[in-house]
């Protein structure tokens, strides 16, 4: 059976909601660019620096969409080495010393 990001549906779904945040993050530029334009003298406001922050996610998860799309949910394999279940790494683990030899002390 196949995953629920493999399916059509899903791969434009997800590359079409990128799309509108990447949308979104224009209009708040344009709007964050308009707060600071009425008063450049002043400090920050936390409007300002909400908007901001918003802006920045709204594009960051909007790219990250509309380039991998269901990628991003992609099973990956991890190598033993960092696997913590593996044998191999607990044995590496349990023969470790300080000084970089391996076995007996």
């Amino acid at each position: 059976m196949a995953q629920w990001y493999e399916r059509l549906g899903a791969k434009i779904g997800l590359r079409v909601g990128g799309l509108g945040l990447l949308v979104s993050a224009l209009s708040e530029c344009d709007l964050l660019r308009r707060l600071v334009i009425e008063s450049p003298a002043a400090d920050m406001t936390g409007a300002e620096f909400l908007l901001g922050a918003l802006m920045f996610l709204s594009a960051s998860a909007g790219a990250m969409l509309l380039i991998l799309g269901g990628g991003l949910w992609r099973p990956v394999k991890i190598s033993d080495r960092w696997a913590d279940s593996s044998e191999a790494a607990q044995l590496e683990t349990r023969n470790w010393r300080p000084s970089g030899r391996q076995g007996p002390l």
